[in-house]
């Protein structure tokens, strides 16, 4: 029995975390369905809309949802990685469920698991972790009534758990270098990962690409006799400005010009909102009260702007070059002196650090690396010697404490950005008061 969000926080721990086995792998949409079967198939008794990409899934799915509840319908988001608890995973775009429907659901689910084993040969007999939280999104949606869910792929799209639903559209974001030991090492190839979401006759619609990633998404398309939406194609006149009240955006889309005010900020923010956009018109749920509930859609750590102790910072989670660099873009666009501003920088392992260090640190003069978390593996040490290497002259501290690098950076910045990691902003204390508040 599971009785509060507190334990909830903690349940799915106790699965194991992955399966790193290329064979077991192989084998991981054969262990999903086998649950699916157990609980029942949820995932069935709503429409689906599944995101897979790189980067701005997250906030493309919020924008979706958003759209389609604008139009009435009771629409679950189910994303990841959850930064300040683990409710953002699985929600409505305008707020979490009750406390007792999380804590229920999760009792209903774990009974059933609880004598439920998988086949030997298909790795661990229980499910893992991620098996489990899509497992209980699709079953919490379901309990909650909902009419839709917009899914997004936690890794990947090929072998991810997610890839069990049929939807009713398939949309594709960004693609860069990531997870390359298990993905691939070039964009083609980890494209063609995300691209096996897209379904028989399911309608495809692809953000801004790099020509190799939209040549492997169109010829997917074309094998499945899916219609295909690119943004560039259908998105016309668009442009975007960063202010201090929000990301004002316009673009065309069939002969109707849209001028919005996104509370999310940076550029990417505004492309996602408008391929939302494009979605839900060419899906014909596109209402003008769905438009005011994209403006106002956040989630947070997406340039989230925060008060502490006098100072503005900004919680970002962008992790790849591209995403710094929109949220350096955005930063600049909205302090009123760079030159007094501090960065507080941490990344996982695996991630391109000097690309990375390259595109955000030069207008910074003090930048703290940082550790963060413990949930996975970072090298600071070695982050630490890169951005020493790269920019001798600044006053670059290595603070392994997240709460003392925050400290370190009250103290020497006036605004204050925090990125390179989803687990940077939640090991901060003082930053997790003022999201809450």
């Amino acid at each position: 029995m599971v009785r509060d969000i507190a334990q909830l926080e903690t349940v799915f721990d106790s699965f194991c975390p992955s399966l790193p086995e290329a064979r077991i792998r192989d084998n991981r949409l054969e262990r999903m369905v086998r649950l699916l079967d157990l609980i029942g198939h949820p995932e069935e008794s709503y429409k689906t809309y599944h995101t897979a990409g790189s980067k701005g899934k997250g906030t493309t799915s919020m924008y979706l949802a958003s759209l389609l509840e604008g139009a009435g319908r009771r629409c679950g988001l189910y994303t990841s990685p959850h930064m300040y608890t683990i409710r953002e995973r699985f929600m409505l775009p305008s707020g979490f469920f009750s406390d007792e429907l999380y804590t229920e659901t999760a009792s209903k689910l774990l009974d059933l698991v609880s004598s439920f084993t998988l086949p030997e040969g298909l790795g661990s007999e229980k499910p893992t972790t991620f098996e489990m939280y899509t497992a209980y999104g699709y079953m919490l949606f379901r309990e909650a009534g909902c009419t839709d869910a917009v899914i997004e792929t936690g890794l990947g799209g090929r072998l991810d758990a997610t890839n069990t639903i049929t939807p009713e559209a398939v949309i594709l974001t960004p693609i860069e270098l990531e997870h390359t030991q298990v993905l691939g090492d070039t964009i083609a190839k980890i494209a063609l990962e995300k691209a096996k979401i897209i379904r028989p006759g399911v309608p495809v619609f692809v953000s801004r690409q790099r020509k190799e990633a939209m040549d492997v998404f169109r010829k997917e398309a074309m094998e499945n006799n899916a219609t295909f939406f690119t943004f560039d194609d259908c998105i016309k006149s668009f442009s975007s400005e960063t202010t201090k009240t929000g990301e004002k955006v316009s673009f065309s889309l069939n002969d109707r010009d849209y001028s919005l005010m996104l509370s999310m900020t940076t550029e990417a923010m505004a492309e996602n909102a408008a391929l939302a956009v494009l979605i839900a018109e060419k899906l014909g749920i596109l209402t003008d009260d769905g438009i005011r509930h994209l403006e106002e859609a956040v989630l947070p750590g997406r340039f989230e702007k925060l008060s502490i102790d006098g100072h503005t910072v900004i919680a970002d989670g962008a992790h790849t070059v591209s995403s710094v660099r929109a949220a350096k873009d955005a930063f600049l666009a909205i302090t009123d002196d760079p030159s007094s501003s501090a960065l507080i920088f941490a990344s996982i392992e695996g991630k391109d650090i000097e690309h990375m260090a390259k595109e955000l640190f030069p207008p910074f003069r003090r930048i703290a690396v940082s550790r963060p978390g413990t949930f996975k593996k970072s090298d600071i040490n070695g982050i630490y010697r890169i951005a020493k290497a790269l920019f001798p002259e600044k006053d670059i501290e290595l603070i392994p404490n997240p709460d003392e690098a925050l400290e370190w950076a009250l103290d020497n910045g006036k605004d204050i950005l925090v990125t390179g990691s989803f687990y940077l902003p939640p090991e901060m204390e003082k930053l997790r008061r003022a999201h809450e508040s």
